[in-house]
């Protein structure tokens, strides 16, 4: 029946990447739920060691309670009437999959939800293209907001971006040079992959998505948004694994991190100061119809 299909408006193109991207983001946040409670309720799902398995616990924890509620409700919305915000929450969220299960496809010992990782992370990436390539960023951007609040947003987004650039590359250069390796919990190796998807997807894409607002094209709004909801994600994810890790006895680690909480809440106020009463200042200004030649 004609009422059970997506709606379609001119944010979304209709065709057979956004019907895929609808395929492929049903199956993440199925994967998502299913994968996030087994990993909660199973104690031994994780051969892994003890600060591993509660960064991966507290991983779960946020995508089962937040991520996931986030990404139903997106695609819920976007499906009866999209709408800017619930379109660009949908591509953070499969953006926030990407980057998440990255982690738990490439960094993880063998494991029974393995193959749901897996999927999870192909699927995601898979979804976050055929999503993006099916928006168009004008339509989207004026659901966006421009003006000083977008010029704000657009400087924090630049930073964080940068501040992962300097801090892990700085890292990274000592050690070419002296040998030292970063002190944590962590393993080098565990230590390398999050410095490489740090260093090679979540910087560029800050540092994009910043400059991109900064000088107010559309798929800077577009970005910006996604990337920053996708921001506050993860940065819950962190919260959650130091106190997940707290609980497990490891030192230096809590639930009461101001510095963790206070990230939380600044990819947050950056995403909802773009969505917050956008038709008072625009990112971009409506179109107005060509006159007709004489």
């Amino acid at each position: 029946m004609a009422a059970d299909r997506p709606h379609t408006t001119p944010l979304l193109r209709a065709g057979p990447r956004l019907r895929a991207a609808w395929v492929l983001s049903g199956a993440v946040l199925a994967v998502m739920v299913v994968a996030s409670a087994l990993g909660l309720v199973v104690d031994d799902l994780y051969p892994e060691q003890p600060w591993a398995v509660a960064a991966l616990r507290g991983n779960d924890l946020v995508t089962l309670v937040v991520v996931a509620p986030v990404l139903a409700v997106a695609l819920a919305t976007s499906r009866r009437r999209p709408t800017s915000a619930s379109v660009l929450l949908w591509l953070g969220m499969l953006f926030y999959g990407t980057y998440n299960y990255a982690y738990y496809a490439f960094g993880t010992t063998f494991n029974d939800v393995f193959l749901l990782h897996v999927l999870a992370f192909s699927a995601s990436a898979a979804g976050l293209v055929l999503l993006g390539s099916s928006i168009d960023p004008v339509e989207a951007a004026r659901g966006v907001v421009g003006g000083t609040r977008a010029r704000v947003v657009a400087v924090f987004t630049t930073l964080v971006g940068l501040a992962l650039l300097g801090a892990w590359g700085t890292l990274s250069v000592r050690f070419a040079l002296k040998g030292a390796l970063p002190e944590d919990v962590m393993p080098p190796s565990a230590v390398h992959l999050v410095y490489a998807l740090d260093l090679g997807v979540l910087a560029p894409a800050f540092i994009l998505s910043g400059v991109l607002l900064w000088r107010r094209t559309p798929w800077g709004a577009v970005l910006a948004v996604a990337v920053n909801a996708s921001g506050a994600a993860y940065l819950a994810v962190l919260w959650a694994v130091g106190g997940f890790q707290a609980d497990a006895g490891i030192p230096g680690k809590t639930w009461l991190s101001p510095v963790a909480v206070g990230s939380v809440l600044a990819c947050l106020l950056a995403t909802l100061a773009l969505l917050v009463h956008p038709h008072a200042d625009p990112a971009v200004a409506p179109r107005h119809p060509t006159p007709a030649r004489a």
